[in-house]
């Protein structure tokens, strides 16, 4: 189910220097439980069928198994999930304004590397495909998006893209969806009664999964963990966090002495490790949703003179310059910031009346500290999120590369 993401075009300049956090980078909405098969823009948002499909079920479940190959993994099985296909007919309309789509992006906002390069490629593509984008930014503030929302919606474009800040958008997009706009969350999910067309993102719960049971096998099924999450009560963090705790729970030798928040700060991360060596000196594991949160921890194990212990997280360029070259051990996925592209592309597909799949999981590799020197770039930006499907031109352009 790998997507191929390719992004050209108009490149604006930006500077960012390493980000302090990712706390708004990878959010998503419907509370802290897992939502299991009814995630995220079930029912076809407007009311239309939504039957099973069968070759998306297969994709589902192909891309567990890859991870678990890229990772090393003997087993790992998929979460229950149903992929449906929304029959989107009824969303079918031309412009409603001239003869351009105007699409309305209410985005995270340019808070870190993640945010730039997510709304650039949406930006980029729209401009390929002759589509005008009506933007706002939340600046990583899901109250911020209420107001966004609200003010995009007013001015009636043909679709919305929302980038969930939080559960409190819901009332906003069901809104929207019964002012007759097609809505399609982007890289983080609602409950389903959203109302959203299509959700377009990561799978949390594999990626929560994966990490743990490859820190599992690391440890040979003993040992003391810590488990580090993003941001309390931002789902991102949540589902992984708990997609994690489920594994550890069915390891007896897994003994989880501490579960903390580190923002998806380095600055934060590092106060955290800071603590966990001198509180844990017998640590053995680290489970990380955060590429960012292992830099802090690396910093802080070798400021302490202490080895780093085995942690996994997303990969973050950053992470990679710091311990290449080292005997650190991790197991790394990414959210890739270029599948803002696959959902304009999903909400052009609405507007055609063509049938989309109520959840689209991207796929993107994973891997681990023995294939290191095929992920990082030494000649980028520490904020670059790898591997990175933006030509190299259109990285430079954005001070990535």
């Amino acid at each position: 189910m790998r997507t191929h993401i390719g992004v050209s075009g108009r490149a604006r300049q930006l500077r960012l220097p390493l980000a302090v956090g990712l706390a708004a980078a990878l959010v998503a909405a419907c509370g802290t439980e897992q939502e299991g098969a009814s995630a995220g823009g079930e029912g076809g948002g407007g009311g239309g069928d939504c039957a099973n499909a069968e070759e998306a079920q297969a994709s589902y479940e192909e891309a567990w198994t890859e991870t678990a190959e890229q990772l090393g993994l003997e087993d790992l099985q998929p979460t229950a999930e149903e992929v449906c296909e929304v029959d989107t007919a009824e969303w079918a309309a031309e412009p409603k304004q001239g003869d351009t789509y105007r699409i309305a992006f209410a985005a995270q906002g340019p808070t870190n590397s993640w945010g730039l390069t997510n709304e650039e490629a949406f930006r980029s593509h729209a401009e390929e495909l002759g589509v005008e984008v009506l933007y706002a930014s939340a600046n990583g503030d899901a109250t911020a998006q209420v107001d966004n929302i609200q003010q995009l919606a007013s001015q009636d474009p043909d679709a919305l893209v929302v980038v969930p800040m939080g559960e409190g958008i819901t009332g906003q997009v069901q809104a929207a969806a019964n002012q007759g706009i097609p809505v399609v969350l982007c890289a983080g999910r609602l409950g389903s009664d959203s109302g959203a067309v299509s959700t377009v993102t990561r799978q949390y719960e594999l990626l929560g999964t994966a990490y743990a049971e490859w820190l599992v096998q690391q440890l040979g099924g003993e040992g003391q963990v810590a488990v580090l999450s993003g941001l309390a009560g931002v789902p991102t963090a949540e589902f992984q966090k708990a997609a994690a705790l489920e594994v550890f729970a069915e390891h007896p030798g897994i003994e989880v002495v501490t579960e903390q928040y580190t923002e998806w700060s380095p600055t934060v991360a590092k106060q955290v490790a800071a603590n966990l060596v001198t509180q844990y000196p017998d640590l053995d594991g680290i489970w990380s949703d955060s590429g960012y949160g292992d830099l802090g921890v690396v910093q802080a194990y070798q400021e302490a003179g202490k080895p780093v212990p085995p942690l996994t997280g997303d990969a973050i360029n950053a992470f990679l310059k710091a311990v290449q070259g080292t005997d650190v051990r991790f197991g790394l996925s990414s959210f890739p910031p270029e599948q803002s592209v696959e959902c304009l592309d999903t909400a052009m597909s609405v507007l055609a009346g063509e049938p989309v799949l109520d959840k689209v999981y991207i796929n993107s590799p994973s891997f681990t500290h023995e294939q290191i020197d095929q992920y990082v770039r030494p000649e980028c930006s520490d904020n670059l999120f790898v591997p990175s499907s933006l030509p190299d031109e259109q990285l430079r352009g954005l001070g990535l590369c």
